[in-house]
Parts: C-alpha cells; sequence; structure tokens
C-alpha cells in the first residue's frame, strides 16, 4: 500500500510522540518518532518548511494526514523564492517544481504539527514504505 495512503488511513486517534526524539533534525530530514499500538517513525525527506506553534500540555495525536498542498507549503515555497531570487538556486538536489507534500499532525488541543518535505517514510518494525 502507498505509504500516503497508509498513514491518510490509519487511524492515529491517542497516539504520542514518543518521549525520547520526538522530532529531530536528521541530513535535511524531519524524523518523528511516534507511539501507537506499536512504533512507528515518520521520515520527512529533504524538508523545507516546519511549524509547531501553541503547543502548551498535551501531547496527544487526534489525526495524522499527509496532503499534496497546504498553507505551510505554500508560505515556505513564496519565502524560498523571496530569499533567493530567481532560480537555479544553489541547491541543484531539489527543484521548485518538484512534488511537495505537507505532514499535518493534529494534537487533541487543536495544535497542528505541520511538515512540509519532498517525501514520507513509515518505518514499522522491519517494514519500510515510501511514496
Amino acid at each position: 500500500m502507498n505509504t500516503i495512503k497508509y498513514i491518510n488511513s490509519c487511524c492515529w486517534h491517542d497516539s504520542t510522540f514518543a518521549e525520547n526524539a520526538s522530532f529531530i533534525e536528521d541530513n535535511g530530514d524531519i524524523v518523528l518518532r511516534i507511539q501507537h499500538a506499536e512504533n512507528y517513525v515518520i521520515r520527512c525527506k529533504n524538508y523545507i518548511g516546519l511549524s509547531y506553534i501553541g503547543h502548551w500540555e498535551e501531547g496527544v495525536i487526534e489525526s495524522i494526514k499527509v496532503e499534496g498542498e497546504g498553507d505551510l507549503m505554500k508560505e515556505s515555497l513564496n519565502t524560498i523564492r523571496h530569499l533567493n531570487g530567481k532560480p537555479p538556486y544553489s541547491n541543484l538536489c531539489r527543484q521548485m517544481h518538484d512534488n511537495w507534500y505537507q505532514l499535518n499532525i493534529k494534537m487533541i488541543d487543536g495544535v497542528v504539527f505541520k511538515v512540509v518535505c519532498e517525501s514520507v517514510i513509515l518505518e514499522h518494525e522491519q517494514t519500510k514504505d515510501t511514496c
């Protein structure tokens, strides 16, 4: 099954960020450790935007969705264009016209953790799926 379809169809309610290294940067990736019925790792490859504003006490996840568009994606791409001028940019590994994904993790208190990246990888025990 496609990773995005799997993430979007899974019931993540009452999951939490794992206590050890909930989200970390690893060579241009954001790595999220999530405790569900079992432990999962969501790796956001080559991220260009990250937002997590308003965290208070709740660490319980309501839902996780991956979308092909979103407000943080638009803001991230516009900021890159503004700060770097006209293409080509110095980093030729990424292109503005590449497909981008926005991962949205909604907490039960309404706060949304967002990451914009090139691809999403879900790791569960020995299984690794990529989209």
